[in-house]
């Protein structure tokens, strides 16, 4: 099956804001029916059906990334210093549970096997489709518009992560509540961090897993447990929280601030060049795609087909690997005949 929505890549804000409006018109859909069919419990129901069409919602993002030929970003590909990257935030996310009230006996998990089961699920559901839409389609939309310099690389964090939480909002729907608005904050902090392990090679599957276990610790007490707001959030969990906190946010700053964009170059969604620079350039030996070669009529071919090699993706530089190919090409008459770039460098 080739990929059948390339053009997609040519406008990247403008797909990623179609692919917005698409993921919040998902969460919105209703899924109480679902769980109904396995259940008469309505909580259980409810678990069990925002879980299941979540991931199932979450194949129709991951079937749109394999058309719009993003690529790379479901595995981990930086190794053990991704992991090491993403412990942090599994900190966070461990956090996230009443560590201190569960402890003091404050608070406490009641729910049934069953229960807590079903709510794992709607975690699983809930963490595997924001991460797959967030992280997996929009930031490399994002990116491929900022490039991966530093300074591209916050901005896309920032950006898409603001969007993450504002996303939060639609939770207004069922009534207004000033907790929706703490929703927002703190969605965009969570969404700033899996962005960073994301572009340090973490892959979606990771985030995921991060996701899951936040909202799985933040809320089966609130869910299926007991425990007073002020017993649960008491100065000794406040302080513990903020402690980790404040470490974790510095700790992901410099991350980023000194990341090698290699993993990012990967994924990030780059729009066709103009005027024959996709593919490769018979004159100064630039490459379009790092790794493949050809002549003049290559270029030209892949020029004619809208830049789209072989293996259906596309054959574009990011203006990173650009500028890298330029600098490296072989002077001709004396003159240094690399092509350059004038997007952001590391």
């Amino acid at each position: 099956m080739k990929p059948k929505m390339l053009y997609m890549r040519k406008t990247p804000i403008e797909s990623a804001l179609i692919l917005y409006l698409l993921a919040a018109g998902l969460v919105m859909f209703p899924y109480q029916w679902l769980g109904n069919l396995f259940t008469q419990d309505e909580q259980t129901a409810g678990f069990l059906g925002l879980g299941i069409l979540r991931i199932l919602f979450s194949g129709v993002m991951l079937l749109l990334a394999f058309h719009m030929g993003i690529r790379k970003t479901l595995a981990v590909r930086g190794g053990w210093r991704a992991l090491l990257v993403a412990l942090p935030a599994l900190v966070i996310a461990v956090n996230n549970l009443p560590i201190v009230a569960l402890a003091q006996g404050t608070a406490a998990v009641t729910g049934s096997a069953g229960e807590i089961a079903a709510f794992a699920l709607q975690c699983v559901g809930v963490g595997l489709f924001e991460e797959m839409a967030f992280r997996g389609v929009i930031f490399p939309f994002v990116l491929g518009k900022t490039g991966t310099g530093r300074k591209g690389r916050f901005i896309a964090v920032l950006a898409s992560s603001a969007a993450f939480g504002l996303l939060h909002l639609v939770n207004l729907l069922g009534g207004f509540s000033g907790g929706v608005f703490l929703q927002v904050g703190y969605s965009f902090l969570i969404g700033c961090m899996l962005s960073v392990v994301m572009f340090c090679g973490g892959g979606v599957f990771v985030c995921a897993f991060i996701h899951a276990v936040y909202n799985f610790c933040g809320n089966v007490v609130f869910e299926l447990g007991e425990g007073a707001f002020w017993d649960i959030w008491c100065p000794e969990e406040i302080v513990l929280t903020a402690i980790v906190a404040v470490a974790a946010g510095v700790f992901f700053f410099f991350a980023l601030k000194n990341g090698k964009p290699d993993y990012a170059e990967a994924f990030a969604v780059y729009p066709p060049k103009t005027s024959g620079s996709a593919g490769v350039n018979a004159q100064t030996g630039a490459v379009g795609n790092p790794g493949e070669a050809g002549d003049g009529k290559q270029a030209a071919a892949e020029e004619a087909a809208g830049g789209i090699n072989a293996d259906g993706a596309e054959g574009i530089a990011s203006p990173e690997a650009e500028e890298r190919v330029g600098a490296s090409a072989p002077e001709k008459d004396g003159s240094g005949g690399g092509a350059s770039a004038d997007g952001d460098t590391q």
